[in-house]
């Protein structure tokens, strides 16, 4: 039973706190907010009635304030069905959970544009923003694996899992590092490709442990030579400046093997 002047238990969130419908005020059994938008919009009839004696200038007046009234209730009623059509008041978002932490505050970000779109165009602007994201980040972590020393996929998921681990707190993990993970892939061997019939011995294994292929190995001496005879290469950091877009490291191996020929 309750007692007369019982305060009803606060509405609380998922995480225990005063929800943010019970902070906003919203009433949603009469759909309506303690206090709304324009709260004192109808302060403007306070005071005014209607009578027989009025004259039409002042009826015509009175209809203007009703008019003018009308359109301050319209933008009442938008706004508060703005904020209730996109859940606003939900916390957190439904459409948050799953995102990592950086998702969510990107998300957040972009809630400035809502009053420029529809619920279902600005859900796709972010998902469209969390797919860029994820595909950033599966792009700096190939990277990151490749300059680790992984050549393969398989070898860039072992780090990058590794990496994950270590960034959560496991301790269990090791840390990767080029070693670990690139003494984890198989061999590569240059034998059978087109061109390692014209390669030594010596330079189908720098093929091998630089991971290039033999027609690309002999491009790239052809190329730093016919610099060297022209006179437009004269050391390593010349070399460097050859679109040839390899590693420097492997462009360093490459000239001192063509210089010691």
């Amino acid at each position: 039973d309750r007692t007369v002047g019982e305060k009803r238990p606060r509405a609380l969130d998922e995480e225990g706190g005063v929800s943010l419908k019970e902070l906003s005020g919203y009433n949603s059994k009469r759909g309506e907010f303690e206090i709304e938008y324009d709260n004192d919009a109808e302060h403007l009839l306070a005071d005014m009635e209607f009578r027989d004696t009025d004259s039409k200038a002042e009826r015509n007046v009175k209809l203007q304030i009703l008019k003018i009234y009308a359109k301050r209730l319209d933008e009442r009623k938008r706004r508060r069905n703005f904020i209730l059509d996109r859940n606003l008041l939900s916390c957190p978002d439904p459409f948050e959970r799953g995102l990592t932490r950086e998702e969510q505050e990107a998300c957040r970000q972009y809630r400035v544009f809502m009053r420029f779109n529809s619920l279902e165009e600005h859900r796709d602007l972010l998902n469209s923003i969390v797919d860029h994201m994820r595909i950033a980040k599966r792009i700096q972590d190939l990277q990151e694996a490749r300059a680790a020393g992984c050549r393969t996929s398989a070898a860039a998921g072992r780090y990058i899992d590794q990496k994950t681990k270590g960034e959560n707190g496991d301790d269990s993990s090791q840390k990767p590092t080029r070693q670990n993970v690139a003494g984890e892939e198989e061999r590569w061997c240059v034998a059978g490709f087109p061109g390692a019939e014209l390669l030594s011995e010596t330079e189908k294994e720098m093929c091998e442990e630089m991971r290039i292929l033999p027609t690309h190995y002999m491009d790239i001496m052809e190329t730093i030579s016919m610099g060297i005879i022209k006179g437009s290469i004269t050391d390593k950091d010349d070399a460097h400046l050859l679109p040839l877009h390899v590693d420097p490291n492997k462009i360093d191996r490459i000239y001192d093997a063509l210089i010691a020929k």
